[in-house]
């Protein structure tokens, strides 16, 4: 199964024919799929679009792609470089130790390697967007900033209200802020018709402590509540 992404790929490579059949196969993994032929015009490319992966022939034109590869690994110490390499060109990979390159390929591809090689790399990817996307919270809780979701300790979806969940967006988006009982009734209760009535904060605090078992929030009387993070 081809893993669902809004990964972006660069992909380097002189021979025409080459290019256009493993661009296709590309497309099949990355939402976005970017192409050059030579050196030049790879670093125009990289520039432009700051791909996640970027795959490189080592004997391309005008600037070799080893060359790229070191400026590209300069730019972005979190990229993954794939280089491409005729047999006889192995001793050049010597030159790239530093460049910290994932992965590399003997020409002629087997397709099935890129693939193994493409499917390792998307997961990878996707655990780091995870990871940067989670919010962690007291008692092991995180929040989701993508998804806007509370999960667990051990990754389980915490199933809340509406208003739970907007309670904690509010916090979490705003994660060093304090905020008075009349900013969290406006954010919460946006719709509601009814009088400014702080009691309903006393309930949904404690709601939530007794579903969570945990107390997310510090509050300091006159002054308000602020996210308690444990980190």
């Amino acid at each position: 199964m081809i893993p669902q992404n809004n990964l972006s790929i660069l992909y380097v490579e002189d021979d025409n024919n080459l290019r256009d059949r493993y661009t296709q196969l590309l497309k099949l993994y990355f939402q976005n799929v970017y192409e050059a032929s030579n050196g030049e015009e790879a670093m125009e490319k990289y520039t432009l679009y700051k791909p996640d992966v970027a795959i490189l022939d080592i004997n391309i034109p005008q600037i070799n792609g080893l060359k790229v590869a070191k400026k590209i690994r300069e730019d972005n110490e979190n990229i993954v470089l794939i280089m491409l390499t005729a047999y006889s060109d192995r001793e050049k990979l010597l030159e790239a130790i530093e460049l910290r390159l994932t992965k590399y390929l003997i020409k002629p591809i087997k397709t099935f390697e890129l693939e193994d090689i493409l499917i390792e790399t998307i997961s990878k990817l996707k655990m780091i967007q995870k990871s940067k996307n989670m919010l962690p919270l007291n008692c092991g809780f995180q929040w989701d900033k993508e998804t806007k979701q509370l999960y667990s300790k051990d990754n389980q979806r915490i199933k809340l209200t509406k208003k739970e969940l907007l309670l904690i967006e509010l916090f979490c988006e705003n994660k060093d802020k304090t905020f008075s009982n009349e900013d969290i009734l406006n954010y919460v209760w946006v719709d509601d018709e009814d009088e400014y009535n702080p009691n309903k904060l006393r309930i949904i605090f404690s709601k939530l402590k007794t579903k969570l078992s945990c107390n997310l929030f510090d509050s300091t009387y006159n002054v308000g509540y602020k996210l308690k993070r444990n980190f």
